[in-house]
């Protein structure tokens, strides 16, 4: 069937709208697109291919009806280079001047996968850590977080000194935060990246997680954790001086998730802070 042509005589979206409403936010959540990502590891130039998971969006006057929402996801696949913090924020840009919007915001998670050996065996595979990103733009002041979540062993001190062998353990989540200001005529100088992050958090744990383990590598892992015990409250705060003595950064937050063994609950706790 041959399509008709057709003549769009206005744009809707350019309607006036009076209700005097400004709206801060308005775009598309949970847009699955493929990516390179690069930025993640202390290797500048390592890249990964991902799949991301992103929301876009701008801000809309109070006297215009809506925005383009196709210019969003265009904006995207426009943006053909390896997608790094600077790569984000000329996204972010985009967006806000392609929309003529003041305002723009974008986030984005992904698994980035990490070689990791078994401490024995000398076995490596791939671990998955779950990475993000949020940038905003308002009006000349930009921010961006980096985002991570570390999966670790944690081994209840209490739990040691109380029995008469053994101690009960638990997978923890080790989810921090971290937060660069600057200002659009500033470079974009972020000094710090998720992949030293992750490996800070791993080093003060009871124990790190591994992918592949044999058996040599599992007495040595039990053992390791058994001689370093950790509540959740000593996993916030070792995490936490790390981030405190670390001037790469404006503001930080951490949250450590023990999924409990012997409850049916979980356990939590969080610090936060910076400049």
């Amino acid at each position: 069937m041959k399509e008709k042509s057709m003549t769009i005589e206005r744009d809707v979206q350019l309607d006036q709208d009076t209700r005097g409403v400004f709206i801060q936010e308005v775009g598309i959540s949970q847009l699955k697109y493929p990516l390179h990502m690069g930025g993640v590891e202390m290797d500048e130039a390592a890249t990964q291919q991902v799949s991301g998971e992103l929301s876009l969006a701008v801000s809309l006057e109070k006297d215009l009806k809506g925005i383009h929402m196709s210019r969003l996801v265009e904006d995207l696949i426009a943006h053909e280079k390896t997608m790094t913090p600077p790569g984000l924020i000329a996204l972010l840009l985009r967006l806000k001047e392609h929309q003529g919007a003041k305002e723009a915001r974008l986030t984005l998670a992904f698994d980035y996968y990490l070689d990791r050996q078994a401490p024995v065996s000398g076995r490596i595979a791939k671990q998955a850590y779950t990475c993000g990103y949020e940038a905003r733009l308002e009006g000349s002041r930009l921010s961006v977080l980096q985002k991570v979540e570390v999966p670790i062993t944690t081994l209840c001190p209490c739990s040691k000194e109380i029995s008469a062998y053994g101690a009960h353990n638990q997978r923890g989540y080790v989810n921090v935060e971290i937060e660069h200001y600057f200002t659009v005529e500033q470079p974009l100088n972020i000094r710090i990246c998720l992949e030293e992050v992750i490996e800070k958090v791993e080093e003060v744990a009871s124990a790190p997680l591994y992918p592949v383990l044999k058996r040599v590598d599992e007495r040595f892992v039990t053992m390791q954790a058994y001689e370093e015990p950790r509540f959740v409250e000593d996993m916030v705060r070792n995490v936490a001086v790390f981030l405190k003595e670390d001037e790469r950064m404006d503001r930080w937050s951490v949250k450590v998730t023990n999924h409990e063994s012997i409850h049916q609950h979980n356990a939590y706790a969080i610090v936060s802070g910076g400049k």
